[in-house]
C-alpha cells in the first residue's frame, strides 16, 4: 500500500500536467469581419481544433451559438439591432476570450462614420504598433487596409505577427483588406492565406480579391488593382456595375475606393498608368468620393479631374523618398507629399468629409475636407451604354505595377474580350475612306473622258 502510494501520485500528477498541456491556445483572434447592420462574423484561430461557443450579449438579450470543432473559425452572428453595441465571449473547454462590437447604423440613414486607412505594414513592426495604437485610441467605426499587409504573403509567422500588432484592435474593429503584391503566394500569385484569414462581404467575381460593403449613406469599393487582375473585364465590368448602382441608389452620398496602387504618385513607384486610362475615368463619370491606396510607403495628396486621391502607405515598412523623374501627370495631380509613418483619418458627416493624415507622434501632417454634391441617378444601364474606346496595351518600356522583376504585361482590354469592336477616337474613319473612294473614282473618269476627246 504504502509502496503504490508514490506511484499513485506520480500518475495523478501526469495526468494534470497532460491536462494541462492540452488546454487549448489562441493564435489569432478573436477578430471581427463582415460588419452589417444586423449581422456581423467573428473568427478565431486556435493551436488545434476545439469546439467553441460564441456568446452575445445587448440590445435584445443574450444569443449563443456553437461552432463544430476547427483550427480556424468563424461564426456569423445574426438578428442583431442596428447601431448598437454588444459585448462578445468565445468560449472554448474552459476558457474565454471577451470583445465588443457595434453593428453598423441602417443603410440609408443620416449617420456620422469615422474609418481610419493603413497601408504597407509589412514586417515593420516597431512602427506598425505606434501607428495600430494611435489607431485603437481613436475608436474608429471600422479601419480599412490599402495592402501589403505582410512582406510575403506564404509565410505565415509573418501572417502570426501582423494579428499579434493588430488584434487589440481587430478584437472590436472590422478591419477590411485590400489585397497588395506582397500579400499574394508564389508564382501562382495565389491569396489562399489572405483568402483564408479574412471574411469580406459581397465578393466580386474572384472570390474575395475584391468587393464592397455600405455603412450608412456610403459604399466602400476594394479592389484588386495587382497586375494580371485590375485589367480582367470582369473586375472593370463588376466595378462599373457597383459604381451605377451605388448612384442609383438615393440613400448613398459618398463613394470610397480601395486599392493598393496608386493612380497618381511621385514617389519610389510612381502612378499605375494603366489604372488611371482604365480606372480613373469610371471614378470621374460616377463621382467618387476619394480614392486611397497604399505601395508608395509616403503619404501623398492628389486631385485629378474633380476626384481625391490619397496615397496612405506608412503603416510600418520602410519609407520611400521621392520618384527621381515623375510623369507630368503625377506631378500635376500631387499637391502633398510626405515621408512619414502615418494613418488617416476619414470623418463623414452629412454631405461633408474630412480627411486629417495623422504622424505615428499623433502631429497631424494636413486636414482636407470638402463637400460631396448631390448625385443624381443614372438613367442609362451598362447594357445600353454605348461602346468605350478601347485603349491600346502600354509600350513595354512602361513599369509594371506589381515588384516583381520581369513578370510579362497583362493583356489589353481589347485583348481580353475577343470580338469586342468600338470607335476609334477621332471619330468614324470608314466615311472619310468611303469619301475618299468616290472621289478617288470620280476623278479617274474625268481623266478618261479628257483622254477620249483627245
Amino acid at each position: 500500500m504504502n509502496r503504490a502510494g508514490p506511484g499513485i501520485a506520480v500518475a495523478i500528477a501526469s495526468v494534470l500536467a497532460g491536462a494541462a498541456e492540452a488546454r487549448p491556445r489562441m493564435l489569432k483572434g478573436p477578430y471581427l469581419q463582415d460588419l452589417a447592420p444586423g449581422a456581423i462574423t467573428v473568427m478565431w484561430q486556435l493551436d488545434e481544433p476545439r469546439p467553441a461557443r460564441v456568446i452575445v450579449e445587448g440590445p435584445g438579450g443574450t444569443r449563443t451559438q456553437e461552432v463544430a470543432a476547427a483550427r480556424l473559425a468563424e461564426a456569423r452572428i445574426g438578428g442583431l439591432a442596428p447601431g448598437s453595441r454588444y459585448r462578445y465571449r468565445v468560449i472554448v473547454d474552459d476558457l474565454a476570450w471577451e470583445g465588443q462590437l457595434a453593428t453598423a447604423p441602417p443603410a440609408g440613414k443620416d449617420a456620422p462614420l469615422s474609418f481610419a486607412v493603413i497601408g504597407d505594414t509589412r514586417y515593420g513592426a516597431e512602427a506598425h504598433r505606434k501607428v495600430i495604437e494611435r489607431i485603437a485610441a481613436e475608436a474608429p467605426d471600422f479601419v480599412l487596409g490599402t495592402g501589403d499587409v505582410v512582406d510575403d504573403g506564404s509565410r505565415q509567422d509573418q501572417w502570426q505577427q501582423l494579428f499579434d500588432v493588430q488584434g487589440a484592435l481587430m478584437r472590436d474593429r472590422v478591419y477590411y483588406p485590400a489585397v497588395g503584391n506582397h500579400d499574394r503566394q508564389g508564382r501562382g500569385r495565389t491569396i489562399d492565406a489572405y483568402r483564408s484569414y479574412f471574411s469580406v462581404p459581397q465578393a466580386g467575381g474572384d472570390a474575395e480579391r475584391y468587393y464592397a460593403f455600405g455603412y450608412a449613406t456610403s459604399r466602400v469599393l476594394v479592389l484588386d488593382s495587382n497586375i494580371y487582375s485590375f485589367a480582367l473585364t470582369d473586375q472593370t465590368a463588376w466595378l462599373e456595375r457597383e459604381l451605377i448602382a451605388a448612384r442609383q441608389d438615393p440613400g448613398i452620398r459618398h463613394i470610397f475606393i480601395v486599392m493598393h496602387h496608386p493612380p497618381f504618385s511621385i514617389s519610389l513607384h510612381g502612378g499605375a498608368t494603366d489604372l488611371r486610362e482604365r480606372w480613373a475615368p469610371l471614378f470621374e463619370r460616377y463621382g467618387v468620393s476619394a480614392v486611397f491606396s497604399g505601395h508608395d510607403h509616403v503619404y501623398e495628396r492628389a486631385e485629378h479631374n474633380g476626384v481625391r486621391y490619397f496615397v496612405s502607405g506608412g503603416g510600418g515598412a520602410p519609407l520611400y523618398p521621392k520618384r527621381p523623374r515623375s510623369h507630368p501627370v503625377d506631378i500635376e495631380a500631387v499637391r502633398l507629399f510626405e515621408r512619414a509613418f502615418h494613418y488617416l483619418r476619414v470623418q463623414v458627416t452629412g454631405r461633408r468629409v474630412e480627411v486629417t493624415a495623422i504622424r505615428v507622434d499623433g502631429t497631424p501632417i494636413e486636414t482636407t475636407a470638402w463637400t460631396d454634391a448631390a448625385a443624381g441617378p443614372v438613367q442609362v444601364p451598362v447594357a445600353a451604354r454605348p461602346p468605350q474606346r478601347q485603349l491600346p496595351p502600354l509600350p513595354p518600356s512602361s513599369p509594371p505595377l506589381a515588384a516583381e522583376a520581369g513578370a510579362p504585361r497583362p493583356p489589353s482590354l481589347a485583348a481580353a474580350a475577343p470580338g469586342a469592336s468600338s470607335p476609334p477616337a477621332d471619330g468614324p474613319p470608314y466615311l472619310w475612306i468611303g469619301l475618299a473612294a468616290v472621289g478617288g473614282l470620280l476623278a479617274a473618269a474625268v481623266v478618261v473622258v479628257r483622254t477620249l476627246r483627245r
